[in-house]
């Protein structure tokens, strides 16, 4: 990676602006900010916006924060916006003492601890950011993965279960006119009658593996596909065992996307960097560019 190329992206534009994941795609959305290129990761893809253009918006930035409320009050009327406000601030604060609080209480850890806990709280926050729409952050995450199974699991921190879902079926043509036919959904006809021989079938491909870290008071969970990770543990030589039903994140199987006090208290850039750096220290080299070009 070049060191400050002359586009940037969405992290970048967001420390630059102060403003977050959303505010990038409302100014997108608003043609104030042009998509310049994208970068293809194997999730997704990463916009790239010019600096020049982003430098320009620097001094009307509080403006278009004040037409956005405006906006806002005019659609959803005030008492809502000004209600959600209150809650966004006593959120946004609450986060912040969690996370004073958090880091103050990992620096009694011992050094490896600390830093496998420290990784599990961003990528915590990256699984949201993921979930938000930025599925390119799901290349970072799955190195992060890996890396907890090639540096970590020999320890008694992370526990590492295989949870065998349903195989994905593609109905062959004939099987797709037959649904067709009889009014129903390629889903429906696939319950009713299980598809046929004809019919494609990628064995568990609805599979996953989950991560669960814990130590003392702190605990965090994690899956991705076992297409995705059963190559990391075949290299390392290890079977995680079976379980059933997946652990939930508070009242979420597969996580949540990000709350905008979120995203303001944990920052996106933030987050990419701080899991950056831990993989630098397992030798990973890094997959999005952090720098910040100073405007003044």
């Amino acid at each position: 990676m070049s060191s400050l190329p002359e586009l940037m992206n969405p992290a970048q534009v967001c420390r630059t602006l102060g403003i977050t994941p959303s505010g990038v795609r409302r100014l997108s959305r608003e043609g104030s900010l042009e998509v310049k290129d994208t970068v293809r990761f194997k999730n997704g893809n990463m916009n790239l916006f010019s600096i020049e253009q982003v430098r320009g918006l620097l001094p009307v930035i509080p403006r278009i924060k004040q037409a956005w409320e405006t906006y806002d009050k005019s659609r959803f009327g005030a008492r809502r916006v000004s209600k959600a406000h209150v809650h966004r601030h006593k959120s946004y604060n609450n986060k912040i003492n969690h996370k004073e609080q958090f880091f103050m209480a990992t620096d009694a850890l011992a050094e490896k601890t600390a830093q496998l806990i420290k990784a599990c709280y961003y990528l915590f926050h990256l699984n949201h950011y993921a979930k938000a729409g930025n599925q390119y952050l799901y290349d970072l995450k799955e190195l992060v993965l890996q890396t907890f199974v090639e540096q970590y699991t020999d320890d008694d921190l992370v526990k590492v279960s295989f949870i065998e879902g349903d195989n994905k079926v593609i109905l062959c043509p004939e099987c797709k006119a037959q649904a067709k036919e009889r009014g129903m959904s390629y889903l429906e006809y696939l319950d009713a009658t299980g598809a046929c021989p004809r019919c494609t079938r990628e064995f568990k491909y609805y599979s996953l593996y989950e991560f669960i870290i814990s130590h003392g008071e702190y605990r965090f969970c994690f899956h991705t596909p076992y297409s995705t990770a059963k190559k990391w543990f075949k290299n390392v030589g290890l079977r995680p065992p079976q379980t059933h039903k997946p652990q939930r994140e508070g009242a979420y199987t597969f996580g949540r996307s990000v709350y905008e006090s979120e995203a303001q208290v944990v920052e996106l850039i933030e987050v990419i960097k701080e899991l950056q750096n831990f993989l630098a220290d397992f030798g990973v080299e890094p997959l999005i560019e952090t720098g910040i070009r100073d405007f003044e």
